[in-house]
């Protein structure tokens, strides 16, 4: 019989509380929108805990930097960039062919890239670019990496959200 593991987290739980004891050597995570923010602060936590950490962003050289704050405090960091503009399908098919090249398990998907704009403007495949970026792009890149998160199980996909649906009208 296995005993529950039960941990309570709250707003102001760090990445400490939350990974504390837990060594992801042997992971392969890809996160998508690791430039700034939550996704950058994730990229760092779970290299920091030895996870293989693959950066998906459309901003590369803003990607880069990001990486080299990681790998200048944790020389042992496994962290990689990753092409993948999520408002473009071909852009995020030609990322999903390049991790299945170079990547033969996925253990955690993060789906954190996101975009907002006052004004609604069109993707280059004709979408809206907020729908496009955060939903359209993320479907699409997790129907193309299904086969590997399965045959890399236990796996996990994770989506994450914001408040900004609270600013429409």
């Amino acid at each position: 019989m296995t005993t529950p593991c039960i941990r309570r987290f709250h707003a102001n739980s760090s990445d400490d509380d939350v990974l504390k004891g837990i060594d992801l050597t042997g992971k392969t995570v890809l996160i998508t929108g690791t430039t700034s923010g939550l996704g950058a602060e994730t990229a760092r936590a779970l290299a920091m805990r030895g996870a293989r950490v693959i950066m998906a962003n459309r901003n590369m050289s803003a990607a880069q930097k990001v990486k080299e704050r990681i790998c200048d405090a944790y020389p042992e960091a496994h962290v990689e960039l990753l092409q993948c503009d999520l408002s473009s399908l071909a852009s995020v098919r030609d990322a999903a062919i390049a991790f299945l090249m170079r990547y033969k398990q996925l253990h955690v998907l993060i789906l954190n890239a996101g975009v907002y704009g006052p004004q609604p403007t069109k993707s280059r495949d004709g979408y809206e670019n907020t729908f496009a970026t955060n939903h359209l792009g993320h479907f699409y890149l997790t129907k193309l990496l299904m086969n590997v998160l399965r045959s890399s199980a236990p796996s996990r996909v994770v989506v994450v959200s914001s408040i900004c649906h609270a600013n429409t009208k």
